[in-house]
């Protein structure tokens, strides 16, 4: 009997183990230099980490299927890139060593994601990336706009453009 009550409070246990403890990913920072997105972490992220390194980055356009990548790079692992929160990852620049494709042009109205796949120095933080989200829309001047879709959005879920104000 006692054996059984043992086997019972391990799976009990292990059940209620939260997976998301083991992995996480934190919100990327975006925002818009001269109607192109630039790509960062967000100043909490950074309170809480300190400062990530940033292995490859990589954009892709989720409004068709399959999805596809429009822009990415990677650094070798000694090169790896020190990221702030007022750091400008300019989409389409590549920094220095990196190896990428070249930057597609963004089309309005279509919904991007872009992913920042690095982690803090502390190996026990278990952050492993950066996710973002964003839509391009042309501005009546004729210019391009970004619109960041932040994860509390239904935007996020759906994966659709919301519409313009």
């Amino acid at each position: 009997m006692p054996y059984r009550h043992t086997l019972l409070f391990l799976l009990a246990a292990l059940t209620s183990i939260n997976a998301s403890a083991w992995s996480r990913i934190a919100d990327a920072l975006i925002h818009s230099v001269n109607g192109m997105p630039c790509f960062s972490i967000t100043k909490k992220e950074e309170a809480r980490n300190g400062l990530p390194f940033l292995g490859a980055l990589m954009v892709s356009d989720m409004s068709g299927q399959p999805v596809k990548e429009v822009w990415g790079f990677s650094l070798p692992p000694e090169m790896a890139l020190p990221i702030r929160a007022s750091t400008c990852i300019r989409y389409g620049n590549l920094p220095t060593g990196a190896t990428g494709i070249r930057a597609e042009k963004l089309i309005p109205g279509h919904f991007y994601s872009v992913f920042l796949n690095g982690s803090p120095k502390d190996p026990s933080d278990p952050t492993y990336g950066y996710q973002g989200k964003f839509c391009v829309r042309t501005t009546a001047a004729g210019g391009q706009q970004v619109t960041p879709i932040n994860s509390d959005m239904q935007a996020w879920i759906d994966e659709v453009c919301p519409s313009p104000p």
